[in-house]
């Protein structure tokens, strides 16, 4: 598994995420730091890289294709990185424990609170 933090995720969940043995990015220190979601997502894609962000609403937009890497959601806004990392934490403890390198593929997890979220297919599967 491999996530690209969006620019309203602490950068030093990075180090937490290494410690699971999860690799992550962080989009200012890739130099992505200002772009479009539309470029941060064709960055994520293109190395197939699970974004995690708070823009829902952006990213979601751009989901209509036929196959993605993922796209994890914290619906609060103004968490400190502790919180960030409480509510982040089951979520990428659970793809893990699937044991699916690919778990990630073409869905999106809303994460509502800590040990609080939802997993879809999208675009659904038929």
């Amino acid at each position: 598994m491999e996530l690209l933090l969006d620019e309203h995720i602490s950068p030093s969940l990075v180090a937490r995420l290494a410690q699971l043995g999860v690799y992550a990015q962080s989009v200012p220190h890739i130099g992505l730091a200002g772009q479009s979601d539309r470029i941060i997502w064709a960055y994520a894609c293109q190395r197939g890289s699970t974004v995690v962000t708070i823009n829902a609403r952006d990213f979601i937009e751009l989901l209509d294709v036929e196959l993605h890497p993922g796209l994890i959601v914290l619906r609060q806004s103004g968490l400190t990185r502790g919180e960030q990392w409480s509510q982040m934490e089951p979520v990428v403890r659970h793809i893990l424990n699937s044991g699916d390198p690919d778990y990630m593929l073409n869905k999106i997890v809303v994460v509502k609170d800590v040990e609080e979220f939802e997993i879809m297919d999208l675009p659904p599967r038929v």
